[in-house]
């Protein structure tokens, strides 16, 4: 019995020397000697502005590059593009409200707020759906047609949400 207790003591011994090792020596440091950057793998969804590099186009001085910048409006907006995000900052918000208030959803503001981005994010192919389905169709009906899927969706969703924190 004594045997096995030295014989204990001795690895606890050898053990608490490696850990007393381990924590002496520095923590190993990581290099990174080099980084690939593989541009063809990127996902871009949106890509906005101009980019110059070199020379100005048509030769043009560099005291005329702030004209040229001046010169480039932002390209027109869909009239249709333009009152669904009104539709959708002034008309939509209140609507959830409602909704939410009147069939006791309970939901957060932040993700309420998430719900309208997403949508945005959506209204431009949603144009573009209608349009192809009827190349003919004028700007209020669309209008309509779209302002009418937004609620009907929103409503959908809510009628099938569990609540915040489920």
């Amino acid at each position: 019995m004594m045997q096995q207790m030295e014989q204990q003591k001795q690895m606890i011994d050898q053990l608490q020397k490696k850990i007393e090792e381990m924590n002496s020596n520095e923590k190993p440091t990581t290099v990174i000697e080099r980084i690939e950057y593989h541009f063809d793998q990127l996902k871009i969804e949106t890509l906005e502005g101009t980019l110059q590099i070199g020379l100005t186009p048509n030769g043009s001085d560099i005291s005329e590059l702030g004209e040229l910048y001046a010169n480039q409006g932002t390209p027109p907006q869909d009239p249709v593009l333009h009152s669904l995000q009104d539709y959708m900052t002034k008309d939509i918000p209140p609507w959830m409200n409602q909704y939410v208030r009147d069939h006791d959803v309970p939901i957060s503001d932040e993700h309420k707020q998430h719900m309208i981005a997403d949508v945005r994010k959506q209204l431009p192919q949603r144009i573009e759906f209608y349009k192809n389905q009827d190349p003919e169709i004028d700007e209020t009906t669309l209008l309509h047609q779209i302002q009418t899927e937004i609620r009907q969706s929103m409503a959908q969703y809510f009628e099938n949400y569990k609540g915040d924190g489920e």
